[in-house]
């Protein structure tokens, strides 16, 4: 027999739901005389497919504010989904870096009708902020030895940091009271994108 499409178009008879339209479909066989053709009908629903939007990466510093992980979301994801961590337990899309861990989270729409469930994934990376210290002085005599600024500053410094002295030059760390000037001495310890640089 042949098909014809809901146009009356000739139809090959293999229905593709990413193409073809939805409607009725027309099966045809030619009978002998003197019954005639004999016809009968294919009708075909097309349910949209659930979209979950497209898997992206963020990268966020602990000390950033709350983020709506469903903005991250690449393409134009339907709204109404449901979040899942990486231990596939059920959260929120607002992701807070300063208390939820880094990991993959799984947005997933539901499917209608014989579609699948579509999801998509945002991966968090969570990067720690650079800690240079707290401020601290000291007061020496121009006589007394030299010593090392670093173990002026208070609190847990992260080690590895770069000194600058009261005119913005680079300076070693050693602080000579016989030589070297009086004044404010910074130190900075490159932060880890995207969080910033951080001093003492």
């Amino acid at each position: 027999g042949t098909w014809t499409d809901p146009s009356n178009n000739v139809f090959a008879g293999t229905f593709d739901p990413a193409v073809d339209v939805a409607g009725v479909y027309i099966y045809t066989v030619n009978s002998a005389a003197p019954c005639g053709p004999q016809s009968s009908t294919v009708t075909i629903t097309v349910n949209p497919g659930p979209n979950a939007g497209v898997d992206n990466t963020i990268t966020l510093c602990s000390t950033d504010g709350v983020v709506d992980l469903f903005t991250v979301l690449g393409g134009t994801p339907d709204v109404g989904g449901s979040w899942t961590d990486a231990g596939n337990n059920a959260v929120t899309a607002n992701f807070d870096p300063a208390v939820d861990p880094a990991g993959d989270y799984t947005y997933t729409v539901v499917g209608v009708g014989s579609c699948p469930d579509a999801t998509a994934v945002v991966t968090v990376n969570v990067s720690q902020p650079a800690d240079p210290g707290v401020d601290g002085s000291a007061t020496v005599c121009e006589s007394d030895a030299a010593f090392d600024l670093f173990t002026v500053l208070g609190g847990s410094p992260d080690a590895g940091g770069s000194w600058t002295d009261p005119s913005n030059n680079v300076f070693a760390g050693t602080f000579d009271p016989a030589t070297d000037a009086a004044g404010v001495y910074t130190y900075t310890v490159a932060g880890t994108a995207p969080c910033p640089d951080a001093t003492a």
